[in-house]
């Protein structure tokens, strides 16, 4: 079966996912549906160029709802306008238009798994699966996470690929950076700084956390979007999902709280069609009330934002 993914809105984050499916070799073909169908006809042209400089093949062009039938993968990452504030405050514009792309995705043919980029990216994603009934996966803090390590290294002067780091809870400005359990080189950072603090304990951990949450309105404040990162996280998800390689990636999956399902972001196993599954977290006590805290602000927004939307005829 030829790896084929679809992508719902062909806008920056969308066409860099496509980008990034097909330079790493992730996808045979890529099929771009948008409102803007001269848009997508344009990108599908100039990525499809882009291919001949990778060393291997994949088709990529514009179609339409019905083109996903055969797709193993489905991204969603269309939206409408983007605040600058908070990524709450897009959900009411995203929910519209996710009530505009659910009947057409539904009468589609489509039967795999759905990634949900659409911020707010955890009750999207949430609400894609209610809405639904396919599995989907939200990109949640993937990208969040890939700051914080970056950060980290830089800070330490290390390699990223030296660093293993991750970030829980909302992708959003409650997203809480794990610091019990980053490691450098395998070892933990906490036991590093303690045995040479000089070297390994001069991180200024508020900034690094600050800079984290911070990034993805910094960059779309000053350029009107992120666009490269958040490609590059998709098609690591994709990657692994298509492979079932069994990786383990910070993702934005089925949670609870206080017995409201809800999505949330946690390390999880990545493999074939089924939804990933999550590990048990180790946190600090900190680490711990900020993660709850997380989670019990998106069961609000679910009950204020989406409960009454669930129950719409679309």
């Amino acid at each position: 079966m030829r790896r084929k993914a679809g992508i719902i809105g062909a806008g920056h984050v969308g066409s860099h996912v496509a980008a990034s499916l097909a330079m790493l070799n992730i996808c045979e073909e890529i099929v771009l549906i948008d409102t803007d169908r001269k848009k997508a006809e344009a990108h599908g042209t100039d990525l499809q160029d882009m291919v001949c400089y990778s060393g291997h093949g994949c088709r990529i062009w514009a179609g339409e709802y019905e083109d996903l039938a055969d797709a193993q993968v489905c991204v969603v990452s269309a939206s409408g306008e983007i605040f600058k504030e908070n990524r709450l405050e897009e959900l009411d514009v995203a929910l519209d238009v996710m009530d505009d792309i659910v009947p057409k995705l539904k009468r589609s043919g489509f039967a795999g798994t759905v990634i949900s980029i659409t911020n707010p990216c955890d009750l999207v994603a949430l609400y894609l699966h209610l809405k639904t009934d396919f599995p989907v996966i939200g990109t949640g803090t993937a990208l969040d996470s890939a700051r914080f390590r970056i950060r980290i290294a830089l800070g330490l002067g290390v390699s990223p690929d030296s660093v293993d780091a991750f970030c829980v809870g909302e992708h959003g400005d409650s997203q809480v950076p794990v610091w019990s359990q980053v490691r450098v080189g395998g070892r933990m950072l906490e036991e590093l700084a303690a045995e040479e603090p000089e070297r390994w304990g001069r991180l200024d951990r508020a900034a690094v956390e600050k800079s984290t949450v911070e990034a993805g309105w910094e960059i779309a404040n000053k350029k009107g979007s992120t666009e490269f990162g958040i490609g590059a996280a998709a098609a690591e998800l994709i990657g692994a999902l298509l492979s079932g390689s069994g990786k383990i990636l910070p993702c934005s999956v089925p949670a609870e709280y206080a017995g409201t399902e809800i999505y949330a972001s946690r390390p999880a196993l990545v493999r074939g069609s089924v939804l990933p599954v999550p590990l048990p977290l180790k946190l600090s006590e900190k680490e711990r009330t900020a993660y709850e805290d997380s989670r019990r602000m998106m069961a609000e927004y679910r009950r204020e934002k989406l409960d009454g939307r669930l129950l719409w005829k679309i």
